[in-house]
């Protein structure tokens, strides 16, 4: 029984009276749907008046117009028409769409794909025979009144077919045409039902990148040759070239039953790798250490690994990039030769291991390859059987081996000392003595706040402080110094004011520099596109006197072309004729710098003195040679988890930024693994934690190497080492601490076991599980068991029933949405009160509304969202918003300020106001001050996402105490779901005073831990 069906049931409508229910009506146009009612309705319904089916149309018409996906009109919303085909099936039986297609397309394909006269007919097959069709929108149309709902891949399909059709005959060419059957074959691999005759048995391919693959010579050089990624050995590719006009802007390859179309970014990346094809003896080190110098990463994937074979040998293998396992300098392993598959019991020892290698056994399978590089070791993948077997014990035995021995030899050094860049002495020794330097110093100013136009709080005081500090050190070292001190990572909790105190800090090194009669460099900020509007905004409220000559926003649309060289490309473009064909390296002469800087360009220059200029990453990649010749004051990186990747051009020309003193200011320091922290540290410090592969060794093997339960422990234990390590070179403050200038901040857990820390128990929020809650509870525990006593392969079992318990824990009825619709304030609280968690949330709204404060509640399933808004409205008379996060891949500017406009009517409502949030909204910037109370409903598995959804509300700004509510509930008579997830959570918070990975509850550790 479909949710229409089970609604029909409720509200006791008549078959085939549908029509006559209130509700949105909605009709096709080409591009997509309009949803509408006759406009008194319309607006009776936004004032809550309507049917309960019209109500929630309306609370999913609102979830998405705030994802960006449906647009409001005069009287009603309207979705494009790949948004509608994407529909969840909840979304669209609520909305009343029609039925999916129920036949299959068949094809007549006439003429040669390189002639004019090619085409391709389509015919429609119904269960009853063949028909016609016309699509409009997201429907396909038998008759006016015969209409069905189409697929993503059917929608993909139909608009490829289409627009070959509106081709003139001249625009038919090859390529087109045969664009024309990679996208109905990519369709039909989507789930069209779709005969393509005989281009069934012909695969025509789109790369959807160009990778390398490395042949190894006798004289010790490599030859380069592009990959496709569709599996072409390099043998196959070489034969092929000649195929192709190098000078065009797309082409054709054909290899056996493979037809390989090309576009104009391919056939760049196919010209920039075949323009280097080989690398020297006496440069392959360098190659294989910095690829980069040589390809050009926005030509060329270089994150996808590389395939490298020995000359004689002819086998294929597959090297890995990643950043856990580019450690050495041998990553080719050119002179192993591959182990069995067998010693991969020793080197997936965690399932991060066993992620990894999964990871790279894909890629090298896509290539062709018969064996991988991975985790120093070279792994014959030939026998993929015996491959598959070994990953099997792997995931049965996921821990070390406990002979210590073993481990010892595991990891035993490799040969040779690793070579880090141009630092000559020894880890230990860079360490300490850059750590003595930054503590002798003195701060190079006392801040006279007289001229600053806000006053700074304590804590920003002393971060401040800590900046001049690292600066006066800084600018008492030689600029050539290789072991100077050059910068320092502000990694405060979000919302301290770290914008507020890099400008603080810029202005006093210009009055600095003016004291002492030394230049005023001009400074820069790089940060995400997002933010650069609001480091605007703060210069003009931090400053009483703006201490910059001016400001110029370096990107598309603002000051950009005034700085751009006309005619010259972005430098990351003019990389790919750049290398010398007989050294590899890049030829300084044939750069043609694109902006305007230096003497030479006059009054045009962008380095004047005084200047604050604001980019983004982007630019910083585009125009990195101009920009590393500038000598700047002070270079800061906002959001600086962007430059985490060691590869990213971004992150290679961050590094070669020329710069008194470097800032890296994040909230996030290590946001998926500490490789992410060693990149950033060492891109402001180099030197102090030293090169990669002692790093790996020294803070990443040994986690890797821990047991599941010495896990967390070890990570912490190593994540205090390395916070000692770094020292003064990080400042991280966390809004725990008490900061004054910020109010209190009380956790509040309805887990008896929850009082440590922060985190109170509170009796109040805790309620044991009663009536239709508990039955359902228990039958889903029940069923769960029988199950188990007869089946041998109870992991697919254990996560459905968790997925259920998760589900009854916040509703027992949460799944049979429809039943959940109420038509008044009473029968909506009657409705939550089946659920002890919704009942102990709704006495707490009733307490913040008697105090006349705000509320977030944070909740990730979308049903949950629905019915509560619909209850909430109806029980306070309030307008709740919902806000998701959950957006397009590309973000936009209406889509942000949709966001700040729901936020902005939520906090200009006076007194008691709710605003349903999802945690993975938590987008950068997002501010919630209005609110002091925030609920987790429904918690997030990380608590790193748990805690940065509820720093919303706690930000400098705040006024009120705030307090974090987390309900629960138990059941009588063992641990509840509630009681479980909150044990793991706690054993995953992070330690303030360690660098450590943020990690997640796993499905498998919950299973675990209910004992399923």
């Amino acid at each position: 029984m479909g949710l229409m069906d089970i609604f029909r049931s409720l509200i006791g409508e008549r078959d085939g009276a549908l029509s006559t229910q209130q509700g949105f009506q909605s009709q096709p146009d080409s591009n997509g749907l309009n949803f509408f009612m006759p406009m008194p309705a319309f607006q009776a319904l936004q004032t809550g008046q309507g049917s309960a089916l019209a109500k929630v149309q309306l609370i999913v018409f609102n979830m998405l117009t705030e994802q960006g996906i449906a647009e409001t009109t005069a009287n009603g919303f309207h979705i494009g028409a790949e948004d509608v085909s994407g529909m969840d099936l909840e979304q669209a039986e609520i909305l009343r769409l029609p039925r999916r297609l129920p036949g299959r397309f068949l094809t007549s394909i006439s003429g040669r794909t390189g002639n004019s006269g090619f085409r391709v007919a389509i015919t429609l097959e119904m269960p009853d025979g063949a028909a016609s069709f016309t699509r409009k929108g997201p429907y396909l149309f038998l008759t006016s009144s015969e209409c069905y709902w189409l697929t993503p891949a059917e929608m993909m399909g139909l608009q490829a077919w289409e627009r070959h059709e509106a081709l003139l005959p001249e625009q038919r060419g090859e390529a087109a045409n045969l664009r024309l059957m990679a996208e109905l074959q990519t369709a039909a691999r989507s789930g069209m039902r779709i005969d393509l005759s005989h281009f069934e048995r012909l695969d025509v391919v789109v790369p959807e990148n160009i990778g390398v693959i490395a042949t190894r010579l006798p004289d010790g050089s490599l030859q380069l040759c592009p990959s496709l990624g569709d599996g072409s050995t390099a043998d196959q590719l070489e034969k092929r070239w000649s195929q192709l006009d190098m000078t065009a802007d797309g082409g054709v390859l054909r290899i056996d039953n493979r037809v390989l179309l090309l576009d104009q970014a391919r056939m760049e990346g196919i010209r920039n790798v075949l323009a280097n094809k080989r690398i020297p003896a006496n440069q392959v080190n360098e190659f294989i250490a910095t690829p980069t110098a040589f390809l050009d990463a926005a030509l060329v994937n270089l994150e996808v690994g590389f395939s490298a074979r020995v000359a004689g040998i002819g086998k294929l293998q597959h090297m890995d990039f990643g950043a856990l396992d580019a450690t050495k300098n041998d990553w080719f392993a050119l002179d192993k030769r591959p182990a069995p598959a067998a010693i991969l019991g020793k080197l997936i020892q965690s399932p991060e291991d066993l992620q990894r290698f999964e990871g790279v056994l894909q890629a090298a399978n896509e290539q062709g390859a018969t064996s991988v590089a991975f985790a120093g070791e070279v792994i014959d993948i030939s026998d993929a059987p015996a491959v598959q077997q070994e990953l099997a014990k792997a995931r049965q035995n996921m821990h070390p081996v406990s002979d210590s021995e073993s481990r010892d030899e595991e990891y035993e050094p490799p040969e040779g000392k690793e070579k880090v860049g141009v630092i000559l002495k020894d880890v230990d020794e860079i360490n300490s003595a850059l750590l003595h330097k930054a503590a002798a110093a003195t701060p190079l100013t006392v801040p006279d706040w007289s001229v600053y136009a806000r006053q700074p709080f304590p804590h920003q005081r002393e971060g401040i402080e800590w900046m001049l500090k690292l600066m006066g050190a800084a600018l008492q070292d030689e600029a050539d110094d290789l072991y100077r001190l050059q910068g320092g990572l502000l990694a405060d909790d979000m919302g301290l004011g770290k914008t507020y105190m890099s400008l603080v800090t810029v202005g006093e090194y210009l009055a600095s520099q003016r004291a002492a009669d030394k230049p005023q460099k001009p400074v820069l900020v790089v940060a995400p596109l997002s933010l650069l509007e609001n480091w605007e905004d703060e210069v003009d409220k931090t400053f009483a006197g703006i201490p910059f000559r001016d400001v110029v926003v370096l990107q598309s649309g603002r000051s950009l072309r005034d700085y751009r060289v006309n005619g010259a490309e972005r430098e990351s473009v003019q990389l790919a004729s750049m290398i010398d064909d007989s050294s590899g390296m890049v030829d300084e002469q044939s750069i043609r710098y694109a902006l305007h800087v230096g003497p030479e360009a006059g009054v045009h220059r962008l380095d004047m003195d005084r200047r604050l200029v604001l980019m983004t990453y982007q630019t910083l990649r585009d125009y990195q040679f101009s920009l590393c010749r500038i000598d700047w004051g002070m270079v800061i990186f906002d959001e600086a988890q962007n430059i985490k990747n060691p590869n990213a051009l971004q992150t290679i020309a961050a590094k070669g930024l020329k710069a008194d003193f470097k800032l890296l200011a994040t909230g996030t320091p290590v946001e998926n693994s500490l490789g992410d922290f060693w990149c950033l540290m060492h891109t402001v410090q180099p030197g102090l934690l030293g090169g990669w592969e002692n790093f790996r060794d020294t803070w990443i093997k040994p986690i890797l190497a821990a047991s599941d339960d010495e896990r967390d422990e070890v990570r912490a234990h190593l994540g205090e080492q390395l916070r000692r390590a770094v020292g003064i070179f990080m400042l991280r403050r966390v809004k725990e601490d008490q900061l004054k200038g910020l109010p209190t901040k009380t956790i509040l857990s309805g887990v008896e076991q929850a009082d440590h820390g922060l985190q109170r128990h509170a009796t109040q929020l805790g309620v044991v599980m009663k009536g239709i809650q508990l039955q359902t509870y228990d039958e889903v525990l029940n069923s769960y068991r029988a199950r188990r006593a007869s089946a041998e392969d109870m992991r697919g079992t254990a996560l459905a029933a968790l997925t259920q318990l998760r589900s009854i824990s916040l509703h027992p009825r949460l799944e049979n949405e429809p039943a959940l619709y109420s038509e008044d304030g009473k029968q909506a609280r009657q409705l939550m009160m089946e659920s002890g968690k919704l009942a102990v949330m709704l006495q707490l709204l009733d307490e913040i509304r008697s105090k006349g404060e705000k509320v977030i509640l944070f909740m990730m399933t979308k049903r949950l969202q629905r019915v509560l808004k619909l209850w909430l409205d109806q029980i306070y008379g309030l307008s709740v918003s919902v806000i998701n996060g959950d957006t397009k891949a590309v973000a936009t500017r209406a889509e942000d300020m949709t966001r700040k406009r729901l936020i902005a009517e939520f906090e200009a409502h006076s007194g008691f106001n709710v605003l349903i949030m999802s945690p993975v909204a938590a987008g950068v910037g997002l501010t919630v001050i209005g609110a002091n109370h925030v609920v987790h409903l429904e918690r997030h598995w990380n608590p790193a996402k748990e805690a940065q959804a509820s720093d919303r509300v706690y930000r400098i700004g705040q006024t009120k105490p705030v307090f974090i509510h987390l309900p629960a509930v138990t059941h009588p008579q063992f641990d509840s779901f509630d009681v479980h997830l909150d044990r793991l959570l706690r054993g995953k918070l992070m330690l303030k005073d360690a660098v450590v990975t943020p990690e997640s509850v796993s499905e498998g550790e919950m299973i675990q831990s209910m004992g399923l």
